[in-house]
């Protein structure tokens, strides 16, 4: 019989980590206390930056092959639609030039795209500057995607053997759809809220759905929490940490004790703080 330690392939051996720590926290009830919170934040921090990983090998490999067929061409089409068939919750997968003008873009629905410029809005110009001039990877923060909704994009250079640039290769999703499933469950299970917030303090994904798309500091619905805003600061300020805050009960409105952790998942120098809230009394 083979030694399944030396058999399985990192990516195998992720998937199923990630399956056992689902398990595991559907089995473990509501969140009661502080050390419950932080484990079951660090295991919803675990799955996603498995499953940010996997994406960014993903985009990587097809970036290789596209380097070798082309930005356009019947088999880079193909390279693309596989890479939107594998995960789902892609929107589209895109080839572009060096100036960000898209060539080929799968899956079919979203061919009408094809030579639309990307970079329309001021944070759009800035990040494929930014791309164009550092030739790394790199992911987004969340911005208005040509395509018409609020999205973030992975982008790796498409780079020949000789080193020539040769442009890009994205994968646009929107937040939620890669988080919720994980997120979810466990807030549900845990009698928690959960927030993924980016450092500029925009909240991109919720899962009450409440404050998704909200800036928590600068949105003007949290101005008389002062309190709230502060925390908000450290954490975008620390990659990890506990805290806490008084805000209105979402049912009563009466003021309670939110206490909070978070901890950090993202991608080539792009983070996002990932925020536990829970009532747990005095």
């Amino acid at each position: 019989m083979p030694d399944m330690k030396k058999t399985l392939s990192p990516s195998i051996a992720a998937i199923l980590a990630a399956v056992l720590i689902v398990i595991m926290a559907s089995c473990a009830g509501p969140v009661k206390n502080e050390r419950g919170l932080k484990s079951a934040t660090e295991n919803m921090r675990s799955i996603i930056q498995s499953k940010l990983a996997n994406l960014d090998n993903a985009v990587s490999h097809a970036a290789e092959r596209i380097a070798k067929s082309g930005l356009q061409g019947e088999e880079t089409r193909g390279i693309l639609n596989g890479l939107c068939k594998k995960y789902p919750y892609l929107l589209d997968c895109s080839t572009a030039d060096p100036q960000g003008k898209m060539v080929i873009v799968a899956p079919e629905e979203y061919r009408r795209y094809e030579g639309t410029d990307t970079a329309t809005a001021e944070a759009s110009k800035k990040f494929f500057v930014g791309f164009s001039e550092n030739r790394k990877p790199m992911l987004s923060d969340i911005f208005r995607a040509v395509e018409g909704t609020d999205a973030v994009v992975l982008v790796w250079p498409a780079v020949t053997e000789k080193g020539e640039m040769l442009g890009s290769v994205s994968a646009l999703f929107k937040p939620e759809s890669l988080l919720d499933d994980i997120i979810a469950p466990q807030a549900s299970v845990g009698g928690l809220k959960v927030n993924v917030m980016q450092l500029d303090g925009m909240v991109i994904y919720c899962s009450t759905g409440t404050e998704t798309g909200k800036n928590v500091l600068t949105d003007p619905s949290y101005k008389n929490y002062t309190e709230l805003i502060a925390q908000a600061e450290i954490i975008a300020a620390q990659k990890t940490g506990t805290g806490g805050y008084i805000y209105p009960d979402a049912t009563t409105g009466k003021p309670v004790k939110k206490t909070i952790y978070w901890t950090s998942v993202g991608l080539h120098s792009t983070e996002w703080r990932l925020v536990s809230i829970a009532e747990l009394g005095d």
